[in-house]
């Protein structure tokens, strides 16, 4: 059975924004933090509360900054083992009555083989986001991206505007 849930994020606020790295723009972009009160759904019908949240999201692509649209190589790897064992199978099954679908099955599980090895050998590791993040300055905006009021400095390391309560990360 297909079961449609999800969340509903009710009343958003920004609280924050930072300079942040983008997994998704993969480049240097401003974040802003927008806290709800999010509800789980099943069949759209709000069901569970959770409470206030806190999100960040990406100002040019509206996307968590920190998700990464990509394949991760650990299941590019696990992809490979599995074309490989299908191509196995192909193989080592004798021919039956349909020899011509058997043939292009067993060509084209060893050509996805053989071409995602090469991908993979190829492809150059990328860095990790903590090394992307280390390379990003803080913000040092003395203006609130928000509502364009002064920033003050807080009790702690932190700028805040006076008037939308929004931190400077």
């Amino acid at each position: 059975m297909f079961i449609v849930h999800g969340a509903y994020h009710f009343w958003p606020k920004r609280v924050a924004f930072r300079d942040d790295y983008c997994l998704g723009c993969a480049g240097q972009r401003r974040s802003i933090a927008v806290r709800s009160f999010d509800v789980g759904h099943i069949f759209w019908i709000p069901i569970l509360p959770v409470g206030f949240w806190k999100h960040w999201k990406c100002t040019a692509c509206g996307h968590d900054p920190h998700i990464n649209p990509k394949t991760r190589r650990s299941f590019e790897w696990a992809g490979l083992l599995c074309l490989i064992a299908v191509s196995v199978i192909l193989w080592e099954t004798p021919d039956l009555d349909n020899g011509v679908t058997a043939w292009i099955l067993r060509m084209a599980a060893a050509a996805a083989a053989i071409w995602l090895l090469a991908h993979l050998l190829r492809s150059p590791k990328e860095p990790s986001l903590r090394e992307r993040l280390a390379a990003i300055p803080p913000a040092t905006d003395a203006i609130c991206p928000f509502c364009s009021t002064p920033l003050l400095c807080g009790s702690g390391t932190r700028w805040s505007c006076p008037s939308c309560n929004a931190a400077r990360y």
